[in-house]
């Protein structure tokens, strides 16, 4: 009698730059620069986001591995109102264009109501409408 809940959340391209944008302190927990990102890409094959900062000459691409990306982009929900809660599976999921986190809840046993289900109680015009409407016309 096992409930299981799957929830997930994806991020393109440029949600993942502004969750980093948003997340300095978190970023630098990871060893990336305390700046703005100047873009992503997504490396699928190898489970890998390229997070690139300046342009041209000045050009820094720091790779981030799946892990840490979610552990950024999961604070980074929980902080702008979208919890996430602790005793989920997590995962992450690297496509082409976006990241998925990927949140799974196992019930062993599915949770009873917090109240009884009430009876059904229909009002009397309610009773006469049915009735009308299963009469053939």
């Amino acid at each position: 009698m096992a409930v299981v809940e799957r929830r997930e959340i994806e991020f393109d391209l440029g949600a993942i730059r502004q969750a980093l944008e948003w997340s300095p302190q978190a970023a630098l927990a990871f060893a990336l620069p305390a700046q703005v990102p100047t873009g992503v890409r997504c490396n699928p094959a190898d489970g890998t986001l390229e997070v690139v900062y300046g342009q041209l000459t000045s050009t820094r691409i720091f790779m981030l591995r799946a892990e840490a990306l979610g552990a950024i982009l999961i604070s980074y929900c929980n902080r702008s109102g979208m919890p996430v809660a602790r005793n989920v599976e997590k995962g992450v999921r690297i496509e082409r264009d976006h990241v998925v986190i990927v949140l799974t809840m196992r019930m062993e046993e599915a949770p009873q109501p917090l109240a009884a289900e009430g009876t059904i109680a229909r009002a009397p015009e309610a009773v006469q409408a049915w009735a009308w409407m299963e009469q053939p016309h």
